[in-house]
Order: C-alpha cells, then structure tokens, then sequence
C-alpha cells in the first residue's frame, strides 16, 4: 500500500540516449539508491508535463515525479515492499 509523501527531494539522474533514469535520490538527510525502474509515464496538468518515475530499492517502492515546467523532482509516495 502506497502512503503519501508529497515532499521536495534532490535528484541524481541520467540522461541516456532515449530515456532519463533516476539513479539516487536525496530526501531530508538521508540518500536512497534506486536499484530499478519499474514504469515511466507522463501526465499533464494544465500546460505542465509530469514525468512519473515508479522506482525501488532493496526495501520500498518510491513514485518520484519531475515537473517540466518548475524543472523540480518531488517524492510523491512510498510503499515497503
């Protein structure tokens, strides 16, 4: 079950040929890894574009969304798995 967050994080990424891909991500004090990439889609609010990235580590599940328009990374949800 999913537990909202909607908080402000720091992202690593890396920008591939065809594909963005979080690798590590910073939320309050503490550094969380992304072991994978579980789905990528967008949505849009308005004129904005949302990429939703659906990530996991050896522990959670993590939905972090990145807004075209404010160029800002946001933890919109976690889950333990």
């Amino acid at each position: 079950m999913y537990e909202k967050v909607a908080e402000p994080i720091e992202v690593l990424a890396a920008f591939r040929q065809d594909r963005t891909e979080p690798m590590t991500f910073k939320w309050g004090n503490r550094h969380y890894q992304v072991k994978k990439v579980n789905l990528v889609h967008t949505e849009r609010r308005g004129r904005e574009k949302i990429y939703i990235f659906s990530v996991s580590d050896d522990a959670n599940a993590y939905r972090l969304s990145f807004s075209s328009e404010t160029m800002k990374w946001q933890l919109d949800d976690m889950a333990v798995l």
